[in-house]
């Protein structure tokens, strides 16, 4: 049996206008994609110090972890300090 792959290669547009519109396009679709990883990395980023220990993230995402909660922190007790005067 005689199997083969085809493959679509669309060719880069020759009209000028066309050149500059797909240039736009491929630049918001590599933004749209970058956007989706940094908003997943942020969700993970948010998981406690704890579960990524569970999950086995690497070190260096557990520390910024780390650093962000204890960061949180010292902010609140800041705003409370400063409510309670």
């Amino acid at each position: 049996m005689n199997s083969s792959i085809c493959t679509h290669v669309t060719p880069l547009p020759t009209h000028p206008v066309a050149q500059l519109w797909h240039a736009i396009a491929s630049r918001w679709a590599a933004h749209l994609e970058a956007a989706r990883k940094t908003q997943e990395f942020n969700f993970v980023e948010d998981l406690s110090v704890e579960t990524l220990r569970d999950i086995g993230a690497p070190d260096r995402l557990i520390s910024q972890a780390a650093v962000r909660r204890e960061s949180q922190q010292h902010r609140l007790s800041a705003m409370r300090q400063w409510r309670d005067g």
